[in-house]
């Protein structure tokens, strides 16, 4: 295949993983797609196994593994209770129950609960299938941060019991990251900390913000606390953007994976940078899904406006003087994945960009196809050495897998 036919094969993806021609066409059993629509913009889930000939080589033919590390995973009691707020249209979480109340109305709903709360069973026909040693776990958006105060910590650990028991029966094809509640810092760090030491959890996963609240308010910093003295990494995922964020968002279905998740996530990101976070704590390490929420296109300008103009020619009274660049808390506390992005024109960008090993591969299982993510990454002009790094190397240095 020449180069111009794998750009634009791998570039299917910009219309979306619901088109018939961006789906790869397996010959054993056929996929269906239950749950379709522009609210979550990426959620194509398969009934059976497909059969990956063509797409991940055999074990024995490569000298690395695949490991997946954004892959989303649910309780099946917060699935129901984010059911629940859904229909009853929460006021105080509009993009939410906005979003979920879109998914919940979709044909397959149910099944769509059986595959996302399975740890051992679907999904790992689907990483057999597809070549992917490893998937490392975390609680989807919008997690335990829908809750109040108290249901938050209990579900949380109810969370993290039930995923470490998991992977328990298969720890050799699973790991996972430790929910925690920020409505509670202090207990969240605990949480944290119990995650990682007793439960053999690999780090934390928060999914944004907290009822419109950023983790850059220094109430939040515990969390942060405890991640630097564990060496425990934080997965910020995104999920739709704030109350006081996203009514020019839900004219159209834009609060979704579409282009609100990058939004709020990357809104998020800068935040933490602008606040002086990484300052306080130099050796926190941030994963950033979805090449990074737009931030590696953006983080030149982002930097030259703040060094010149907003500090130097504006003089805001709002603006923080920190000890380094923004560019530089990016490049050197944030780590990239592929997750849900397949374009071989964007992924390469990422690599330039970041650097070899700050990029890790991620599918964002079941919302993504993972035969397609494979597919790409294995088509990239990489060196041996930088797609053993991408895929296998970076993840385990950053999560101590």
């Amino acid at each position: 295949m020449k180069k111009s036919d794998i750009d634009r094969s791998t570039s299917k993806q910009s219309a979306g993983p619901f088109s018939d021609h961006s789906i790869p066409k397996y010959s054993a059993l056929h996929r269906r797609s239950f749950i379709k629509g522009a609210a979550l913009s990426a959620v194509a889930l398969q009934t059976g196994i497909a059969n990956a000939t063509g797409v991940a080589p055999a074990p024995n033919k490569r000298d690395y593994k695949r490991i997946a590390v954004e892959e989303s995973w649910m309780p099946p009691e917060i699935f129901d209770d984010i059911r629940d707020m859904a229909s009853a249209k929460a006021a105080d979480e509009p993009g939410m129950a906005m979003l979920w109340g879109e998914v919940m109305r979709m044909p397959g709903t149910n099944k769509f609960r059986e595959i996302i709360s399975d740890i051992s069973g679907h999904r790992l026909g689907v990483m057999d299938a597809t070549g992917i040693d490893i998937q490392l776990l975390s609680l989807t958006a919008p997690g335990v941060q829908i809750y109040e105060k108290d249901k938050a910590v209990a579900m949380a650990r109810l969370a993290n019991d039930r995923l470490a028991d998991g992977i328990k029966a298969k720890p050799d094809r699973f790991a996972g990251l430790a929910a925690v509640a920020p409505q509670d810092p202090g207990e969240a760090a605990k949480e944290l900390e119990r995650g990682v030491t007793k439960l053999g959890l690999k780090g934390a996963i928060i999914n944004s913000h907290t009822k419109g609240e950023y983790l850059d308010d220094p109430k939040f910093w515990a969390i942060f606390e405890a991640a630097e003295a564990l060496k425990a990494p934080i997965y910020l995922h995104p999920r739709t953007p704030s109350p006081d964020m996203i009514k020019p968002f839900i004219d159209y279905p834009l609060e979704g994976a579409i282009w609100g998740f990058a939004a709020e996530a990357g809104l998020h990101a800068l935040r933490l940078i602008l606040s002086g976070v990484f300052d306080k704590y130099p050796n926190l390490t941030i994963v950033f899904g979805h090449l990074g929420e737009g931030l590696p296109f953006w983080i030149s300008r982002i930097d030259a406006q703040y060094n010149g103009f907003v500090l130097k020619r504006s003089k805001s009274p709002r603006a923080r003087k920190l000890k380094r660049s923004p560019r530089d808390y990016f490049m050197d506390n944030f780590v990239i994945t592929t997750s849900g992005m397949n374009w071989h024109d964007e992924v390469m960008f990422g690599h330039k960009v970041m650097g070899p090993d700050k990029i890790l591969f991620a599918v964002d299982h079941p919302f993504e196809p993972a035969g397609e993510a494979v597919e790409a990454v294995d088509r990239l002009p990489l060196s041996a050495v930088d797609l053993k790094k991408l895929y296998q190397t970076n993840a385990e240095r950053v999560f101590s897998l």
